[in-house]
């Protein structure tokens, strides 16, 4: 009698069982790693935004509350940009300040020297609620981030009023 031995390896069927179990984990592993890739940008994109968003409007009201009411004046940077996104006037220290939106770049001009607040601004809007009363003024923000396949994503700041007090 002749002895067999155990042979080492896979039949056909084992081999085809394990692609079809792997195809299967493939189908659902990518598309949730995928929403999982996209559900990190968005909420990165949305901190940055708000972040910034935050800065921005603490700095534009600190000094605007520091302002002489009878400096103040809004208006535009040029033709291209919307009207009352630029916002001047002096403090009551005798510093000249500027913001104005140059593009999509949020700029503060400090006593001559200019700064970018805000690479990602997409619409800033100053103006007055109230014609009768010049020391209550809106600030309003839109900042807008890339994201991911040419999408975005934009962040909306309310509308905050600020009394100027001087």
């Amino acid at each position: 009698m002749v002895k067999r031995r155990p042979t080492s390896g896979f039949t056909l069927a084992e081999l085809m069982m394990v692609v079809a179990l792997m195809a299967g984990i493939m189908m659902v592993a990518v598309p949730l790693l995928i929403h999982t890739g996209r559900f990190f940008w968005l909420n990165r994109t949305r901190v940055e935004l708000q972040r910034a968003a935050r800065e921005v409007m603490d700095t534009v009201t600190k000094n605007l509350r520091q302002a002489q009411s009878s400096t103040i004046v809004i208006d535009r940077l040029n033709v291209n940009q919307p009207y009352y996104s630029r916002l001047s006037f002096t403090t009551i220290n005798g510093l000249s300040l500027t913001y104005a939106l140059n593009g999509t770049l949020l700029q503060e001009t400090r006593g001559g020297k200019t700064r970018t607040l805000s690479d990602d601004a997409r619409f800033v809007n100053f103006y007055l609620p109230k014609s009768s009363d010049m020391t209550i003024i809106s600030v309003s923000l839109t900042f807008e981030k890339a994201i991911y396949q040419g999408k975005t994503k934009a962040l909306h700041v309310a509308s905050e009023r600020v009394r100027v007090m001087n």
